[in-house]
């Protein structure tokens, strides 16, 4: 891209659209459905690649120039220095972001989180195990919070975001275990499981024993036996498949794929980085299977570069936190 096209004007509509995506990426909190659907919606057109580029260079010129601030924070910078139309105009954008349909949720919870830190979280890029008092082993995939409430009556988890798998120990005082999850309350049976808070929905899958899944009242209960999964809240399907094993591999900090579309594992990946990783929706569409470690403070560079020795794609990087992957 010369300079010339890099300045050319960009329609309102799509700065709008930029700006709304930037907002909402800057939160830290997408996860892998929303960060597929930003990155479709980059590949989409050049000018969508271009005014990212600009938001996200002024980005890093203000985090360069304050980097005690994080992302949000910047994102916040960048409004303020706006002219007061388009400061208006980005403004209104994030309000409608957060009063409109499941976005909601999102607002809600920033608001919260920042009143209410979580008992125990990970940034992006790191996974953490914990054992609980009753001997049950948590573990926090990256970029996940929960809050943790055992009293004498009960154990209770609340997944805030992000991604948790659990082994539940037996309790002595025979008290129930309750994970409290954005689309309904989990009850599990002697049993080791993953819960996933999607853009899209709630994922549950089960590796040994059963699940409950109460929805809306005691009355509305649904049971998830080992080998399964389901998906449901929100648009998601609500159907009981079988349980995709590869989607739990970053409990052994790996991250796995079978005949996987390439742009459903890059929507995983993007999570364990800073910054955003697109695809082409011709790239997307290949499909491959393998396994690779989550090591370092980038695990994705060295997936990429495997994935371009056994695939016919290469990376294209417009900035440090902006890499773009298309078809060779």
């Amino acid at each position: 891209m010369n300079a010339a096209e890099d300045n050319a004007p960009i329609a309102p509509a799509v700065v709008d659209v930029a700006i709304a995506w930037h907002v909402r990426h800057a939160s830290g909190l997408m996860g892998a459905d929303e960060q597929a659907r930003l990155s479709r919606w980059l590949a989409e057109h050049p000018d969508h690649a271009r005014v990212w580029q600009r938001l996200q260079r002024i980005g890093e010129r203000l985090h360069g120039s304050t980097p005690q601030l994080a992302p949000a924070a910047v994102t916040r910078s960048v409004l303020q220095r706006l002219p007061d139309l388009e400061r208006r105009k980005a403004l209104r954008l994030l309000s409608l972001a957060l009063v409109g349909g499941g976005s909601l949720y999102l607002g809600r919870e920033l608001v919260h989180e920042a009143a209410f830190p979580a008992d125990h979280r990970t940034a992006v890029g790191e996974r953490r195990d914990i054992r609980l008092a009753d001997g049950t082993l948590l573990q926090l995939n990256t970029d996940s919070a929960v809050d943790i409430r055992f009293d004498a009556a009960s154990r209770r988890i609340r997944l805030r975001r992000g991604e948790i798998h659990i082994a539940t120990a037996r309790d002595p005082a025979g008290r129930p275990f309750r994970v409290e999850a954005r689309d309904g309350t989990l009850v599990p049976v002697g049993t080791r499981f993953t819960v996933s808070q999607l853009d899209d929905g709630t994922l549950l899958g089960v590796s040994e024993g059963a699940v409950d899944v109460l929805r809306g009242g005691s009355d509305n209960r649904r049971r998830v036996e080992a080998g399964q999964q389901l998906a449901f809240g929100g648009r998601a399907d609500d159907r009981l498949q079988p349980l995709d094993e590869s989607r739990q591999a970053w409990t052994d900090g790996m991250i796995s794929a079978e005949n996987r579309r390439l742009d459903d594992l890059l929507g995983e990946l993007a999570r364990h980085r800073r910054g955003h990783l697109a695809c082409t929706p011709e790239a997307g569409e290949l499909r491959i299977t393998g396994t690779w470690p989550l090591h370092g403070s980038d695990p994705s560079e060295a997936v990429l570069a495997s994935l371009e020795r056994h695939l016919p794609i290469r990376r294209q990087r417009l900035t440090r936190y902006w890499v773009r992957v298309e078809t060779r």
